[in-house]
């Protein structure tokens, strides 16, 4: 539901998540993403001589050493997760859902009813429907 009430009647390019993050090169302490809502599905992208970069999942207390390709679902809400240093070229493609979404899908983050906003609500709206 959420995502059927994207500004403008857009679809995400990347459904069924409403956004993406590509890191490139980055090395990240522990933390947790709070503005996230629940999964976020990680999609790696490494040089094959690439050394270290592993993927911490504290509670869990899962290590992953990630190659070209792997992808890892987890709730990065609750996990606190980080990657290690590395030798050579890491990349990846998170892609998650911002948990204030659904505050646009229930009201549209107070504009539901701003006639300038077009969101299928409205249009629903001035239909009759």
């Amino acid at each position: 539901m959420t995502l059927e009430a994207m500004p403008c009647n857009e679809s995400s390019p990347v459904y069924p998540f409403s956004g993406y993050v590509l890191n490139v090169n980055i090395i990240t302490r522990a933390h947790k993403d709070a503005n996230d809502k629940e999964i976020c599905l990680v999609i790696v992208i490494v040089d094959d001589d690439k050394v270290g970069g592993e993927l911490y999942l504290v509670e869990p207390g899962l290590v992953l050493a990630l190659r070209n390709g792997d992808v890892v679902i987890f709730d990065s809400t609750k996990v606190s997760h980080f990657n290690q240093h590395f030798i050579g070229q890491w990349g990846s493609f998170i892609f998650q859902t911002d948990r204030h979404m659904d505050g646009w899908a229930g009201s549209r983050n107070g504009w539901k009813h701003n006639i300038h906003i077009r969101t299928t609500w409205s249009n629903e709206k001035n239909s009759g429907l």
